[in-house]
């Protein structure tokens, strides 16, 4: 048995034991938690449901620690490759130039249309 057969195994016994906090939750993450506990992996609950593995992960994940008490510590991820977390650089530029130059800190300029003078009519 490879560790993720193991971890399908262990995630089963641990939410075939909360059937009622299962029932509490909204329907896709209760069909998400109700596969999890009959045993199905990762894969096959993801087709079923016609979401990503990863979006399965993160469910079970949370369903096993709101059961066993766990702390979910939320984790941060770029995509695309995309630098836009302001960060210290203020997103894109400091890190390597991607092309955009670095973001302009300054005031927004004034864009509205002159008022007339009433007066000048």
């Amino acid at each position: 048995m490879d560790d993720q057969e193991t971890s399908a195994t262990d995630t089963a016994q641990i939410l075939s034991g909360a059937h009622a906090y299962i029932q509490t939750l909204p329907p896709l993450e209760r069909e998400i938690a109700r596969m999890a506990a009959a045993g199905a992996p990762f894969w096959e609950i993801a087709q079923q449901t016609r979401i990503s593995e990863g979006a399965v992960a993160h469910t079970v994940d949370a369903v096993v620690a709101a059961v066993t008490g766990r702390t979910m510590h939320p984790v941060e991820t770029g995509g695309l490759g995309a630098d836009t977390d302001p960060g210290v650089t203020g997103g894109y530029g400091g890190y390597g130039d991607a092309g955009f130059g670095s973001l302009d800190t300054g005031p927004m300029p004034d864009n509205r249309e002159p008022e007339e003078d009433p007066t000048s009519t």
